[in-house]
């Protein structure tokens, strides 16, 4: 990762980000610290507070000290669904991620395609359609290059035994990889609604993403009695509009996200 990407202190993208969208001092996320907003927030919080303790009678509070009851806690709660523990973790990666994402990414990625060629007026002669077979395959490719990783993506492909790797050759060529690299999408540029409109969504581009995980969240575990919730980290040094600087946090620049955690996990 280049390290420049930490000196971005005007707060624009560059031209190959997939995001394309100029943040100014005044919007949301525009500096390495968001403490603007977070006072925005506060201040809002607080107005909503004030005018819900205005609403409530003098007989609301009271001196004397007594037992609270708290209704106990009856619900089905953890796991819904029937895998056993045992079987294999690409059953539970399907949970997560079912094949219905691939398939619209699949779409997406040849409409993309598509609409390049028409913009250009030239269509790619080495571009070929692909499918979610295809796109399951691409993503695999990517794990594993967190687990095997390596200076350069083209290393995966190099003919050197010591270097390359033969499961990404029989997988699909370096130039097929590079090529899906280039046109893939997970939706359609030409919903996302005008910057500054209410229909403008920042996270456009992984939208359909976003809802199909946080549906299989929803639908394969029901949390708990007790719950937490928490911000976290994720290490990242990139060009994006939410990265964050904290430097008193072990990770110092990344994307914040909140986290909904129980006692097991």
């Amino acid at each position: 990762m280049d390290e420049s990407a930490d000196s971005d202190s005007d707060g624009s993208l560059s031209d190959g980000s997939d995001i394309n969208v100029n943040v100014s001092d005044n919007e949301g996320f525009s500096s390495d610290t968001d403490s603007e907003s977070d006072s925005q927030e506060t201040q809002s919080s607080l107005c909503t507070l004030d005018s819900q303790l205005s609403d409530i009678g003098d007989d609301f509070w009271s001196s004397d000290l007594h037992d609270v009851e708290i209704a106990e806690f009856g619900e089905d709660h953890g796991p819904c669904h029937t895998l056993d523990p045992k079987d294999h973790v690409y059953r539970y990666f399907q949970l997560m991620l079912p094949s219905a994402i691939f398939g619209k990414i699949a779409e997406e990625t040849n409409k993309y395609a598509a609409q390049t060629a028409e913009s250009t007026g030239q269509p790619d002669p080495d571009w070929v359609p692909t499918d979610e077979t295809e796109v399951r395959a691409y993503f695999g490719l990517w794990i594993l290059m967190g687990i095997n990783q390596l200076p350069d993506i083209h290393m995966y492909w190099s003919d050197n035994k010591y270097i390359g790797n033969q499961g990404f050759k029989d997988c699909m060529t370096r130039n097929r990889f590079a090529m899906l690299s280039r046109y893939l999408h997970v939706n359609d540029n030409s919903t996302q609604g005008a910057p500054g409109s209410p229909q403008y969504d920042r996270l456009h581009k992984i939208r359909p993403l976003i809802t199909s995980t946080r549906e299989a969240f929803k639908k394969y575990n029901k949390p708990g009695k007790c719950q937490s919730i928490d911000e976290g980290m994720v290490r990242y040094k990139g060009h994006h509009f939410a990265r964050q600087y904290t430097p008193c946090k072990q990770i110092k620049r990344g994307l914040k996200i909140w986290m909904c955690c129980e006692p097991n996990g």
